[in-house]
């Protein structure tokens, strides 16, 4: 199975996942940002396309979520999320929802099972209050989640 990992990140949280999964399946790993040209990947040529994003209050990453909008495909395939966040509530879900709805119109199918992690913030207001509120995010990804991403990542390819 073909995969490619691509992966949107502020503050190289995302990118720490997105590049330990790259490894583990050796395949090519691609960063997603503004203005990014979605015709410099011709996702036909993969059977697997991970998707990687920050959780920014219950929202993908706007370039990722502009890159999944002008995608242009022939063929079905899988797609997989994983996602990095300071962990509050539910806002995971509403992530993974809002980027099914981006992958079903372009008439795919986004995998059930996403991998989701503690991400530390990127900008110097938000570690202070992250510190405050989620105290636990600190120090993440750490060496236990890109274990955990690499070995979600190999069992779902497995799977399929």
């Amino acid at each position: 199975m073909k995969s490619i990992v691509l992966y949107s990140s502020r503050g190289g949280n995302t990118e720490k996942i997105a590049r330990e999964i790259a490894s583990e399946l050796n395949c090519r790993c691609e960063k997603i940002s503004e203005n990014f040209d979605s015709t410099s990947i011709d996702l036909d040529d993969f059977d697997l396309v991970f998707i990687g994003t920050g959780n920014y209050s219950a929202r993908p990453s706007a370039a990722m979520l502009d890159y999944l909008k002008e995608m242009n495909l022939n063929d079905s395939r899988y797609f997989a999320l994983f996602m990095t966040w300071i962990g509050r509530g539910t806002t995971d879900k509403a992530v993974y929802e809002i980027v099914k709805a981006a992958v079903e119109d372009k008439g795919q199918k986004l995998l059930e099972d996403y991998f989701g992690c503690l991400g530390g913030t990127h900008s110097k207001m938000e570690r202070g209050i992250a510190r405050l509120i989620f105290p636990d995010a600190r120090g993440h990804p750490n060496a236990e989640d890109l274990r955990n991403a690499r070995k979600w990542a190999k069992e779902l390819v497995k799977s399929i």
